[in-house]
């Protein structure tokens, strides 16, 4: 099973810190710091280590641009390893310095096992997709939910033809959440001709999944959602490759990392590998276009560190910039009731994912057609090719 490396992930992550210095403290009021919880190390430590690199850069650009009133901002990033337990151990720690908000963490188990201590505030910012939380609550979601991406790139396929999917992801909390969000998708009256040929599950540290790729060579499918991240995602690839399967495949946005994927080059599939993802991946917008402002800051910032954006370090940034756009307004002494106030009412924010509208109630503030469709392509900037317009239809 492919494993992310620790020596990328550490000098990163070195790199990283060293650009967070924000001068002398003599120079500069104490900084307002703000609590980040993320996978840094175990199975998301390749996402976690993008995250982090997207509050960073974040950090610098608030900073630069007046940071809270005049305040300098600094994000406290902790290593959860990935792990549920040790996401509650942080986070209790964490809000006995009453903190106004928290943000984290790369994986739904570990966020969801957060949740609860969360339920009379402060603000929990998942930094996942996979977060489903009651509306009015202080617990918000990155992204737009699971189910929309799984909506768009199923849009993407059917409308080319393609109607017999499989499934296969991890069997932990991020994996059902990821088989709800197909059921959302096969719900949706436009889909009423797609069926799910086989559905298979593994765990993360299974080392062998030859028997579920034997399952979904049988079931012969024309499409299949592997909808694992990170390492497992590798072990998906090269099941596929040595079982001979080559279909297209939808994954999670996380994975579109050039250098993840590099890792993975000998397994990767001829035909077309997508995902359903951010705005901000549709770099070229006309002037004119509200998300045209973020966007171009959001490369700016990352290019400036000589880091190529992805969609973890966008899963970041937007709730940073929610979350400091909120401070701005409030004040540093707000309360984390006026805070889980001021998202709950974003009407039309613009950001790096999408225009949020936070009045539609899922606590993610986005709607599918937030979404489009990106392609592998390793000679194309970035890695990447739009291959939809907003919302999955093929261009």
């Amino acid at each position: 099973m492919w494993q992310p490396s620790a020596k990328r992930n550490r000098l990163l992550l070195i790199a990283l810190l060293a650009l967070t210095t924000i001068g002398p403290a003599s120079a500069q009021p104490k900084p307002f710091v703000l609590d980040a919880i993320l996978g840094l190390t175990g199975t998301a430590a390749a996402i976690g280590a993008d995250e982090a690199a997207g509050l960073v850069a974040y950090e610098k650009f608030v900073n630069r641009t007046g940071g809270l009133r005049g305040q300098p901002v600094h994000f406290e990033i902790v290593d959860d390893q990935s792990n549920s337990a040790v996401a509650v151990q942080l986070a209790t720690a964490i809000l006995a310095k009453h903190p106004i908000a928290v943000i984290g963490s790369s994986l739904a188990g570990p966020s969801q096992a957060m949740a609860p201590l969360f339920k009379n505030g402060p603000v929990l910012y998942a930094v996942t997709p996979l977060m489903a939380s009651e509306r009015g609550s202080y617990v918000f979601g990155a992204g737009a939910a699971t189910r929309l991406n799984a909506a768009t790139t199923m849009r993407y396929f059917r409308l080319k033809g393609l109607t017999k999917f499989a499934f296969i992801t991890t069997n932990d909390a991020s994996g059902q959440d990821y088989g709800r969000a197909i059921d959302y998708s096969l719900g949706l009256g436009e889909n009423k001709n797609v069926t799910v040929v086989d559905r298979e599950t593994f765990s993360a540290a299974d080392l062998n999944i030859a028997a579920q790729i034997a399952h979904l060579k049988a079931a012969n499918p024309q499409v299949i959602f592997a909808y694992a991240t990170g390492a497992p995602f590798g072990s998906v690839l090269q099941g596929l490759s040595d079982a001979g399967i080559d279909v297209p495949i939808i994954t999670a946005g996380v994975n579109f990392n050039p250098v993840l994927l590099d890792r993975f080059k000998t397994y990767l599939p001829k035909s077309e590998m997508v995902v359903g993802v951010a705005s901000f991946f549709n770099q070229n917008r006309a002037r004119g276009d509200v998300l045209k402002g973020p966007i171009d800051e959001f490369y700016q910032a990352l290019g400036a560190a000589g880091i190529k954006p992805t969609a973890a370090m966008a899963y970041t940034w937007d709730p940073a910039r929610i979350i400091i756009s909120g401070l701005r307004k409030l004040g540093a002494n707000a309360t984390p009731e006026q805070l889980r106030d001021y998202i709950a009412n974003l009407r039309s924010f613009a950001g790096v994912s999408g225009v949020y509208n936070f009045g539609i109630g899922d606590q993610h503030g986005l709607t599918q057609d937030a979404q489009i469709v990106v392609r592998y392509d390793p000679s194309a900037p970035g890695a990447t090719k739009v291959v939809s317009q907003q919302g999955g239809a093929p261009l």
